[in-house]
């Protein structure tokens, strides 16, 4: 594997946003260390119980009993959230790639707390996603699909990366199926572009068919949220396969993910800086003429991060580690509001109010990991502090008094008109998700700093 030079991560930490130079401590003792007034399991048991009693839907009116996740919850003059009214509307509609995201809160807590309600949503939540995609998007087009197809691969991937989740957890031999039909779509995302034809300098690194095309039909685009998530779901598929001794998978799986990584962090990424860039066309069969978008996202970050993590595990190669501190430092020192304690927001509205759940998801995973010399013990203690001051200011201003409603803005509680329509308190389910999640992965930090045998894996 081709070796990057790393900066040093002193100098990773000098490059911080406005504010980080002292390390948030929360409430003190003597000495320093950090004690959290709030009791974060009663927070993740409250915030949890309300996101499923609220958004998990199972009685749309166009087609009851077909589980799935609402758009949104509303509240119109004179109802406020702010009274402790309950929302006077529920936006019924389904929206494919929030659903799996939606869904991993709910796993979430019953690895967190075993309760049965969370288990029972499982194979519900399943034949809705089966259900509604193939009936709103794509079923007919694949009859075998088991309506799990679909024209993009991220989102595709979304989902199979949640269904194997729940096949870790469960053994249920219906989320293996469901995510096996969804990875022998995946897969093909790996295609021949002019680039492999060219087999440019006879470098098959440099080649396109190494990385991930992001949809069906566009088989020239390269987009991080297929190249990353791709990557970390075949090491996922590698994990479940040599657990159960099925070494010849788990081989194919890793070859797969390995493959996936060197192209990415050669095309996609700075390892040397830890930026993720977004997305690139390798339609000119010149890989120098590559010229990726460099725009950074929180959830890219994270799914590089957890590939990069994943490999780790899988392999003891140092050079895997050093790259997800790098993700995630750069996530950590480049991706803060500029005004408060907590990760930026990239956007008010639709797909981009996910991005920030989805790198908690995999955060988690970087604070378990012991400190090295890959690892300082002070980077790790800056990652750590970060999610507490992300969650603490969720928890004691981003939300209403005995409310567990959240907004896209994470330091200020969700008010009557704080959406476009006028008059309507508006909580969008992509805002809850992203929000939801913080509160339930600090819940799950604190019971792997205690111990809790729940969290000896990772998920």
């Amino acid at each position: 594997m081709k070796k990057y030079i790393i900066l040093s991560f002193v100098a990773l930490f000098l490059i911080s946003c406005s504010g980080d130079e002292d390390i948030y401590r929360g409430h003190s003792q003597p000495g320093g260390e950090y004690v959290s007034d709030i009791d974060w399991t009663d927070a993740a048991n409250k915030s949890t119980s309300d996101f499923l009693k609220y958004f998990y839907c199972n009685d749309d009116p166009s087609a009851p009993g077909k589980a799935y996740f609402l758009a949104a919850l509303k509240w119109h003059e004179p109802n406020t959230i702010e009274s402790g009214a309950e929302p006077d509307e529920r936006q019924f509609g389904f929206g494919y790639w929030m659903q799996p995201h939606a869904m991993d809160i709910l796993i979430d807590a019953y690895i967190r707390t075993g309760d049965q309600k969370y288990r029972d949503t499982f194979e519900p939540w399943l034949e809705g996603m089966k259900f509604w995609n193939g009936r709103n998007h794509w079923g007919n087009r694949y009859p075998n699909s088991m309506g799990l197809w679909n024209n993009f691969y991220d989102d595709m991937l979304w989902c199979a990366l949640t269904t194997a989740r729940m096949y870790d957890i469960t053994g249920e031999q219906v989320f293996w199926d469901a995510t096996m039909t969804q990875w022998n779509f995946i897969k093909t995302a790996k295609n021949e572009t002019e680039a492999d034809i060219a087999d440019y300098k006879g470098d098959l690194k440099a080649t396109g068919r190494k990385g991930m095309a992001w949809k069906w039909d566009a088989p020239y685009s390269r987009m991080s949220c297929s190249n990353g998530p791709g990557c970390l779901l075949a090491m996922k598929l590698y994990k479940i396969c040599k657990k159960e001794g099925r070494d010849d998978e788990a081989a194919y799986f890793l070859d797969f993910a390995q493959q996936v990584y060197s192209w990415m962090s050669q095309f996609l990424c700075d390892v040397s800086t830890g930026q993720v860039y977004d997305n690139m066309s390798v339609e000119n069969p010149d890989p120098a003429q590559w010229n990726p978008d460099k725009v950074a996202l929180s959830y890219n970050q994270g799914t590089f991060m957890g590939a990069a993590l994943e490999l780790y595990y899988a392999t003891g190669e140092e050079e895997y580690l050093r790259n997800a501190v790098a993700f995630c430092s750069y996530q950590v020192n480049r991706k803060m509001d500029d005004n408060n304690s907590v990760f930026a927001g990239e956007g008010s509205n639709g797909d981009n109010l996910l991005f920030r759940g989805v790198f908690l998801r995999y955060f988690l995973d970087m604070l378990k990991q012991p400190v090295s010399a890959s690892f300082s013990e002070k980077v790790k203690q800056k990652f750590v502090n970060t999610l507490y001051r992300n969650a603490d200011v969720l928890w004691t201003s981003g939300r209403n008094e005995g409310r567990y409603f959240y907004q896209y803005k994470w330091y200020e509680a969700p008010t009557a008109g704080n959406r476009d329509a006028e008059g309507v308190c508006d909580i969008a389910t992509n805002a809850q998700v992203s929000a939801a999640t913080l509160i339930e992965i600090r819940a799950r930090y604190e019971d792997w700093a205690n111990g809790k045998e729940s969290e000896n894996r990772i998920y």
